[in-house]
């Protein structure tokens, strides 16, 4: 798909996800400047709001000490993957995460952040999470358990590139066809879109999370 990178600086569309990335994280700099210099604003008061949300559901799924020390990890991975969704909304640009790579990226840096905790909380303790209730059988829970957690790096990526892909081929399409009314549904629809994909990545990271630094099953 042409984008602003193609066309003005021929950039190869292979590589242009990197590009746009970047530029979300530059969007994140912004933002955070301007909340840090305008807390009373209403834009940030929508910040404070989203962090208040992801605040209570990390204290329902753990201890208020773990979901303080979480909470971070959880809102940034949010917020940035809503911004590169968004992306997709603006014409010219590209979502980032309609690509498998970068997506890719954010799964294995969930998955090594909550194995990460896992040991840290339990140290080599944490192996008996892949062991299986009775030991008898943990040579044969062991191999599956493995690939159940290398799996969760393949659903998350392939989840969220498969949807923003559908959903910024969709608002293209229309946008072409009528340019008026039919592309501002299709606008509101992408932002759910975005918003509950952003929801969905950042929910499950929370719960491996919750799985790896609970108590051992």
């Amino acid at each position: 798909m042409p984008t602003i990178l193609t066309e003005f600086f021929g950039v190869p569309s292979w590589i242009q996800h990197i590009f746009f990335e970047i530029f979300a994280v530059f969007i994140l700099i912004l933002i955070g400047i301007f909340v840090s210099r305008n807390p009373r604003s209403m834009f940030s008061s929508v910040f404070s709001s989203i962090l208040d949300f992801w605040k209570n559901i990390a204290s329902s799924l753990l201890p208020e000490e773990e979901a303080r020390k979480h909470l971070p990890f959880i809102f940034s991975l949010f917020i940035f993957i809503l911004v590169m969704n968004l992306m997709g909304l603006i014409p010219g640009l590209m979502p980032p995460t309609m690509n498998i790579n970068t997506n890719i990226g954010l799964a294995i840096f969930s998955f090594l952040y909550y194995n990460y905790w896992g040991f840290r909380n339990h140290g080599f303790g944490y192996i008996k999470h892949f062991l299986g209730p009775f030991l008898p059988i943990a040579v044969l829970y062991f191999p599956i358990e493995i690939i159940s957690h290398a799996f969760r790096v393949v659903s998350l990526s392939v989840r969220l590139a498969g949807n923003m892909t559908g959903d910024h081929t969709v608002l293209e399409i229309f946008t072409h066809l009528t340019y008026v009314l039919v592309p501002v549904a299709f606008l509101i629809l992408g932002t759910i879109v975005s918003l509950v994909q952003a929801f969905v990545f950042s929910i499950l990271s929370l719960i491996y999370i919750a799985l790896a630094v609970g108590e051992e099953h």
